[in-house]
């Protein structure tokens, strides 16, 4: 089957398939029942996104502070945030769906799987610290050259590539 067609197919089934998990479970349990869950499950979803979005914006800055670009961690954190979603939608098959993602080994499972398609851009993650030999490296829109007769100092600028000495802007 061409994969053009599993998503088409994949759209229909699933609510269709929910209403099958809705008619099953709601005659072995009851309606009231069916509907308590669903409004449970619903209810687990919504505070299982508010807590873990809390965590994952603490956890998200303290690897940002440290240096570290978080892929992994954001990976797995958006895998248990995809899991609070479906919690949130009304079925039982995105609820199981849900429960699945919420076990770490199979968290774990999927980052490495898909870890090797997500690409993360958006530069290179430092904390502009200085070498041992005093030298900061800054782009262009990074620094404001000084006079050196005023209080503050002088900066220092070697174009990109040239390396034989100090320049004066």
């Amino acid at each position: 089957m061409r994969p053009s067609l599993i998503v088409p197919l994949l759209l229909l089934a699933w609510p269709i398939g929910e209403i099958a998990m809705f008619a099953w479970v709601g005659g072995r349990i009851g309606v009231i029942n069916t509907i308590g869950l669903v409004l449970l499950a619903g209810f687990a979803g919504v505070a299982l996104l508010r807590i873990e979005g809390f965590n994952l914006m603490r956890r998200l800055q303290a690897e940002l502070a440290a240096g570290r670009m978080p892929t992994g961690e954001l990976l797995e954190a958006s895998f248990v945030l995809l899991a609070a979603f479906l919690l949130v939608l009304p079925g039982f098959l995105s609820d199981i769906l849900a429960f699945l993602l919420l076990f770490s080994p199979i968290r774990r499972l999927l980052v490495r799987l898909l870890g090797g398609y997500v690409l993360v851009r958006g530069g290179r993650v430092d904390r502009r610290e200085a070498t041992t030999d005093g030298v900061v490296d800054l782009d262009a829109d990074e620094y404001t050259a000084r006079d050196a007769a005023r209080p503050g100092g002088e900066v220092t600028l070697l174009p990109p590539g040239d390396d034989q000495g100090p320049h004066r802007p």
